[in-house]
């Protein structure tokens, strides 16, 4: 509730300041105004309570008296004409007197009351406060009880601005004393007052139109907004100009208009303007002022309300939005604590819904993701963007991890952080594309290696000896020339196969090891090598790649094997070697991956459809199959892969370590053809090695089932 307002009537500075002083501690406010016109202006603009006037320093105070009975009646005016040198004091004690608070005797004999500081100054002060203040206190009108009585029962449920509008426009225009009230909203951003109507179609007033703040067009609202305090026009007749829809209440005989802030605290809701037929009373405006603070009130409820409404929507939006993405998503508090997370974050992860809530981010991710969120946070903190993403390992509950991308935003309310919410996407499958794409780049790349060096060095030795051949006429180089040729044919024969058929696994079937060793070996030039196959076992793959998988094998192991002896054979007629190409099948014990490759040899002889191997303690025999039966001893381990091992000169260690790479296999002399051994068991999902066999050669090992090893 404001304070009642006492204007103070007088040129001299000391009883302004007596009387000022005498009410400091009085539950008023003391304003001030030197002459009789100033009075009369504040009288006008403001919410004055009651007028105490110092004859002896103001001209024209008759005037000033019917000014304040005529204009402003049932305000109290309290008069003093002494001019004695104690006139302050003596104004006081008359004022106390009329006030109803009784005579103070011997004041105006006292020729030590002269300041307001002395102990009688003092006293009459004191009872002058007292007095104007009950005074003021007995203005009020049962009228106007009424009225304000029935609009803050209208107001104590209202739960919008429009419930508000309707219920102080109402109550008003039922009043005979007031012609029509009005509220509106101050718009900050545009600086205007703009009318709410609820059924503007019932209102007769020129309502559809918004009132400019700053112009100097609205100056009664201009000043209200501005002192936050009630603001009136007594007279409207000749100050149409100075009150919204001035001209429009001049053709309707009101009388005043008085227009009240609607405000709590730091918050401007806007106005209230009320239009009388009468002259504002002490108790009109007392009344204006209660309604418009109780509307004050009720509109910092609805403001409070909706936005708690807002935020428990918000929170509902984001609850079911979380508990059914298709992606995991989950809110974090302001220091990284899960408080939701939704179900198919949960199934991604293995975690339950009561061993995350509650728990730092860095349960699920590493603590490179941990820095990647604080980071998109901070960044997001420092610039008007709403969301970000960032790339980070999620780690399952079982220990396994799964790439994902997370969008966040984060929760900003009253400029205050107040969380984060991440989606998060698995981004397993683009990664494998990813890596798909990079592989067919490396493989373009290794195209034009090939087409660049393993396919220019056969061609330039096969057209060496065509101009050898030219130069002498000898046909000893047409060998030379066709062995060129068919370097060359092999070549693009591999380059073809990564070219159009990409992936290496496509079509799998049951293929038995010995049977498709022996094929790729008849497609294979062997120069007089033998081959040797110790051991089968069926095989789950695409026949035809194993089939190129094997023959790469072969031609790699005779072409960088010994050089033959010349000496024909007496049989056969074919050139000695000393090269033997070995295959055979891996056991668990023997699948040393990344070994040396050296393995007990064991002799073996055929029996049967299968064949038997025999060791110290124990001999079983296999089928083709890769099946055993037991025949001695313990059933040895069961087949987990083949090796293909040759006894020529090996490769050194520093290719070794790299043979399947394409690079290498180019720069090296190797041809593309270990590459493409490498394609195909990548294909199948193999596990290759290239090592060293017991005799220095060169030993490949496939493991193509797990072990437990």
């Amino acid at each position: 509730m404001n304070r009642p307002r006492v204007l103070c009537v007088s040129s001299d500075r000391s009883t302004r300041a007596t009387v000022t002083l005498s009410l400091a501690d009085a539950s008023v406010s003391v304003v001030v105004a030197q002459t009789s016109a100033i009075a009369v202006d504040r009288l006008e603009h403001e919410s004055i309570d009651a007028v105490v006037i110092d004859a002896s320093t103001v001209a024209n105070v008759p005037g000033l008296l019917d000014a304040v009975e005529s204009r402003w009646p049932g305000t109290p005016a309290f008069v003093h004409w002494s001019d004695d040198e104690n006139a302050s004091v003596t104004l006081l004690t008359e004022v106390i007197a009329r006030a109803g608070g009784g005579s103070e005797t011997g004041a105006d004999s006292d020729s030590n009351a002269t300041s307001a500081s002395t102990p009688k100054t003092r006293d009459t002060s004191a009872r002058l406060a007292d007095a104007v203040t009950r005074r003021i206190g007995t203005k009020t009108d049962p009228a106007f009880d009424r009225l304000v009585g029935t609009i803050k029962r209208r107001l104590a449920d209202a739960r919008s601005p429009g419930t508000i509008e309707r219920a102080i426009r109402e109550e008003f225009a039922a009043d005979d004393r007031f012609a029509f009230a009005w509220v509106g909203e101050y718009d900050h951003g545009e600086r205007e007052v703009v009318p709410w109507l609820t059924d503007a179609a019932t209102v007769e007033w020129p309502m559809h139109r918004t009132f400019s703040i700053g112009d100097r067009t609205q100056p009664l609202l201009e000043r209200t907004l501005h002192s936050r305090d009630l603001q009136t026009v007594q007279r409207l007749a000749g100050n149409q100009t100075l009150v919204p829809l001035g001209e429009a209440a001049s053709d309707r005989e009101v009388e005043s208009v008085a227009i009240a802030p609607l405000a709590t605290g730091d918050d401007l809701y806007g106005v209230l303007v009320v239009y009388t037929l009468e002259p504002l009373s002490a108790g009109a405006r007392e009344a204006i002022r209660s309604v418009a603070e109780t509307a004050s009130y009720a509109l910092e409820s609805v403001a409070v309300r909706g936005q708690l409404d807002q935020q428990q929507q918000a929170l509902q939006r984001y609850e079911r939005l979380v508990e059914t993405a298709g992606d995991g998503m989950y809110v974090l508090d302001d220091e990284g604590h899960f408080t939701t997370i939704n179900d198919a974050l949960l199934e991604m992860t293995g975690y339950s819904l009561e061993g995350l809530l509650g728990e730092h981010l860095s349960v699920l991710f590493d603590e490179d993701g941990v820095d990647a969120a604080r980071e998109t946070i901070d960044a997001l903190l420092e610039t008007d963007e709403s969301t970000d993403t960032f790339e980070s390992i999620l780690e399952t509950k079982s220990g396994g991890t799964i790439p994902c991308e997370t969008q966040l935003s984060v929760l900003v309310h009253d400029d205050e952080f107040r969380g984060s919410v991440g989606v998060v996407r698995d981004i397993t499958d683009r990664k494998r594309r990813e890596r798909t794409l990079r592989q067919q780049n490396e493989r373009l790349d290794a195209f034009a290696r090939i087409v660049s060096h393993d396919l220019r060095n056969p061609l330039g030795v096969s057209k060496g000896y065509l101009d050898l051949l030219e130069e002498t006429g000898s046909f000893d180089y047409i060998g030379k020339v066709r062995e060129g040729l068919n370097r060359m044919e092999a070549i693009i024969a591999d380059v073809l196969a990564i070219a159009r058929e990409g992936e290496w696994a496509v079509d799998s079937e049951p293929v038995e090891l010995e049977e498709i060793a022996r094929e790729a070996w008849e497609n294979v030039t062997t120069d007089g090598a033998t081959l040797s196959i110790e051991g089968s076992m069926l095989l789950d793959a695409d026949r035809s790649r194993v089939l190129r998988l094997l023959e790469n094998l072969f031609r790699n192991s005779v072409e960088h094997g010994p050089e033959p002896t010349r000496d024909r054979d007496a049989d056969t007629g074919a050139d000695e070697t000393s090269l033997t190409v070995r295959i055979g099948v891996l056991e668990s014990t023997d699948a040393v991956v990344g070994g040396s490759g050296g393995r007990d040899r064991e002799n073996e002889r055929e029996h049967g459809n299968g064949r038997e191997r025999e060791t110290e303690d124990e001999y079983a025999t296999w089928n083709w199959g890769g099946e055993r039966t037991e025949r001695k001893g313990h059933i040895e381990n069961e087949p987990v892969g083949f090796f293909v091992e040759d006894d020529g000169r090996g490769m050194p260690a520093e290719i070794r370590d790299h043979a399947f790479d394409s690079e290498v296999t180019t720069s090296s002399g190797l041809g593309i053809g270990l590459w493409v051994v490498r394609e195909v068991a990548t294909g199948h999902e193999w596990t290759t090695e290239a090592t060293e066999s017991e005799t220095g050669g060169a030993r490949f090992e496939f493991v193509v089932t797990e072990t437990d090893d």
